[in-house]
């Protein structure tokens, strides 16, 4: 047996960091982050897995927020030698300390299933973004098939807690809807290889 506090600071940091880099997550997120342009905001951005799929003819800064010291340490490292501008802060999607219509894009892979208040980081990210900016996701959450939401269901209660806070249960269809974003597209489907539970996954953009 070993310790929540070493579990948190010395083991899920690096499953988290093995999960984002699996190859079906990371097609997944050559389907959106390509797209980002301009100054760029990543929501959840952990570890830097994400900076090999950003188009850098196309972008022009990227900044990272993410509430994790371990996985901050990791992105320092991770980050440096990429030929992208980049800075990295520590904080919480819930209360971004940028400026109104800061950003042209603004991506969040993987991460709203883990932030404890969803709704709110969805208006912050809504309040941040440009009018005609481009907020792009791909995440995992409840599926559409019944059986498997009911099954999603049950395990919220000790999942999280064992998976950095990860609710397999949240509707990101309804989430982004009842935002104050816009849905331009959106799609879905089961990841090949993965259980059901976890394998869920929507992406699209928003305005």
């Amino acid at each position: 047996m070993i310790s929540k506090k070493f579990y948190e600071k010395n083991v899920l940091p690096s499953l988290i960091n093995s999960t984002c880099s699996s190859r079906p997550i990371k097609k997944q997120k050559q389907k959106v982050i390509p797209s980002a342009y301009g100054n760029v905001l990543e929501i959840g951005f952990g570890s830097g897995v994400n900076l090999q799929f950003y188009d850098k003819s196309a972008t022009k800064k990227i900044t990272g927020v993410d509430p994790s010291e371990e996985l901050h340490e990791l992105a320092i490292s991770n980050s440096e030698g990429i030929d992208l501008d980049i800075e990295l802060i520590k904080g919480s999607a819930e209360d971004l300390p940028f400026k109104d219509e800061t950003f042209d894009s603004v991506v969040c892979t993987y991460t709203l299933c883990s932030i404890p208040n969803p709704e709110i980081a969805l208006i912050e990210i809504s309040r941040v973004l440009k009018q005609n900016g481009k907020f792009l996701f791909a995440e995992h959450g409840l599926s559409s098939d019944k059986k498997v939401a009911k099954f999603q269901n049950f395990i919220d209660f000790f999942y999280p807690k064992i998976s950095g806070g990860c609710h397999v249960n949240r509707d990101i269809h309804n989430l982004i809807s009842k935002s104050p974003l816009k849905l331009d597209n959106i799609e879905n489907i089961y990841l090949p290889g993965t259980q059901k539970f976890l394998g869920f996954n929507t992406w699209g953009t928003a305005s």
